[in-house]
């Protein structure tokens, strides 16, 4: 569910108080797309991703700080000429100024990300060429910047990989294509690699289409609504036990497969996730039952039907779900 506020900020620049709609939270329910586009509700929360002074046209994620180099811009002709500009969605030139703050302050990545936005607005608001082009000058930037040196484990490699489906969507095929084969001789990540290759294949057939990861994973789409796990005994740990379970139960019991051209394997490359997983979900439930059974030394309640086995929902159930069964007599 997303939650949005209002709250009263003062322009880090001209000091004008405005009232600015934040988000107090979201949430995405699947994977992104391949440039880091978020799914979900958070996908529809980009118009709050920047804020915009109405008095000075100043524009930043938070528009309470400025760098030093800030205020000389705003008032440069290219800065002015972006607040005046009908002709491209008023969203994305918004993060395009908010680009042009981030350069000014040595920010690359920043203002990489931010003409990424820029062109996500162009998608939505129809502008193909707009968000071509954005496209195009975000790569620019972010195969600028320094990069991320702190990607590991299962999405090793991601950030770069994004840099190849922004030059993909921007039609810069030799480029992408050149980009995906120096992450994959870098060493990305057994996941980052089946989407490279998904983005080879994509190029080799000159699509430029929005692609998901799920897509580039062989997974299907998520339906609407709640995620399950899959499992009565593990959704009944979770309902009922969720703060007992370590970080790596918790990991493995969401962890999905994925097909590669090795075959099915798990989407992680955690040692400790993957040992938990060798009898697959099943395996998982009856080991966290073990450990907890264990450690608690007979306080653990599994609640299962004394007629037929059947889990209950929670722990105080007297009901089955399977049988017509009930033991409402028996003590809590």
């Amino acid at each position: 569910m997303t939650k949005i506020i209002s709250k009263d900020i003062h322009c880090a620049l001209c000091g004008a108080p405005h009232a600015q709609r934040l988000i107090a939270s979201t949430s995405t329910f699947g994977n992104p797309d391949l440039d880091g586009r978020p799914a979900g509700m958070a996908r529809s929360t980009l118009s709050h991703w920047v804020q915009e002074c109405p008095n000075c046209g100043y524009c930043a994620a938070e528009l309470s700080k400025a760098h030093p180099s800030a205020r000389a811009l705003v008032q440069s002709d290219s800065y002015r000429a972006l607040c005046s500009d009908r002709s491209a969605p008023a969203l994305a030139t918004r993060f395009l100024r908010a680009a042009l703050v981030r350069e000014a302050a040595g920010d690359l990545s920043g203002a990489g990300h931010a003409r990424l936005h820029a062109a996500w607005a162009a998608d939505d608001a129809g502008a193909e060429q707009l968000a071509s082009q954005w496209r195009s000058d975000a790569a620019d930037a972010l195969l600028a910047s320094p990069g991320s040196t702190r990607e590991a484990g299962d999405w090793r490699g991601w950030q770069a990989a994004c840099v190849v489906d922004i030059l993909r969507r921007a039609g810069r095929a030799v480029q992408a294509r050149q980009h995906a084969e120096r992450i994959l001789d870098g060493g990305a990540s057994p996941l980052v690699t089946q989407v490279l290759r998904f983005q080879l294949a994509a190029l080799a057939s000159g699509d430029m289409l929005r692609h998901t990861v799920d897509q580039a994973l062989g997974r299907p789409e998520p339906a609407p609504g709640r995620r399950t796990l899959g499992d009565p005994l593990l959704e009944y740990l979770q309902q009922n036990h969720g703060q007992l379970l370590t970080q790596a139960e918790r990991k493995a019991m969401w962890m999905d497969t994925v097909q590669t051209q090795e075959g099915p394997r798990w989407l992680t490359d955690d040692p400790a996730v993957l040992s938990l997983l060798t009898e697959g979900k099943a395996g998982l439930g009856r080991a966290i039952e073990q450990r907890l059974r264990a450690e608690l030394a007979g306080e653990l309640v599994i609640n299962r039907c004394p007629k037929c086995g059947a889990l209950a929902r929670t722990s105080k159930a007297r009901q089955c779900r399977q049988c017509p069964h009930t033991w409402r007599d028996s003590p809590v």
